[in-house]
């Protein structure tokens, strides 16, 4: 009588499943115990809650990273227009005023002479948010080298890729009291 023991048959959709309800589990456990201040007795867990409502109160570093999310967005806008030549409607979640306007006239210039952009290497950095001392508006100092190829209407490509470095300010207006910024102008850096 032949003892070996046979693996049952498991499908990939099983194994993927439990795997998920595991890390779930984890996850949920994780919580639960941050939730309830293991670890410790009263004095460890009333420190940590103090921690954490100091990091949340934090109002400067909240806004100094919803700056930044703006200059990102308004990055990925601008990357967008230089190769679709048209500004979406939802480019006012990031960008207004002067630096809308100038991404509308850039467009419509390529447009014109049937000018497409597109980046090929991207090296977008930003060095610098400094907020006023009223948290109203902001202003940050990116780097952005890059490589850039143009293309005709046709699709086809007009030439080699052309290296760029720029730095420029931006200006940044805060929309009212919210945590939300809007970059409002850009200017290059000398």
């Amino acid at each position: 009588m032949d003892r070996r023991r046979t693996p049952l048959p498991r499908s990939t959709r099983e194994c993927r499943v439990r795997s998920m309800r595991t890390t779930a589990l984890v996850g949920c456990l994780a919580v639960a115990l941050v939730a309830a201040g293991c670890g410790g007795g009263h004095h460890a867990g009333g420190t940590t809650a103090a921690t954490t409502s100091t990091v949340r109160t934090d109002p400067q570093g909240r806004l100094t990273a919803a700056a930044r999310n703006a200059l990102r967005a308004n990055h990925r806008l601008a990357k967008l227009v230089l190769w679709r030549n048209a500004v979406p409607a939802s480019a006012t979640s990031s960008t207004r005023g002067p630096a809308l306007a100038a991404l509308r006239s850039a467009a419509a210039g390529r447009r014109r002479r049937g000018i497409h952009v597109k980046v090929v290497y991207d090296g977008f950095r930003i060095t610098s948010v400094t907020l006023d001392p009223s948290f109203t508006r902001a202003t940050a100092v990116v780097v952005d080298p890059q490589r850039v190829r143009p293309y005709g209407s046709d699709g086809k490509p007009l030439g080699k890729a052309v290296a760029l470095s720029e730095k420029s300010r931006f200006v940044l207006h805060r929309l009212g009291s919210s945590e939300r910024f809007i970059v409002w102008q850009v200017a290059p850096v000398q």
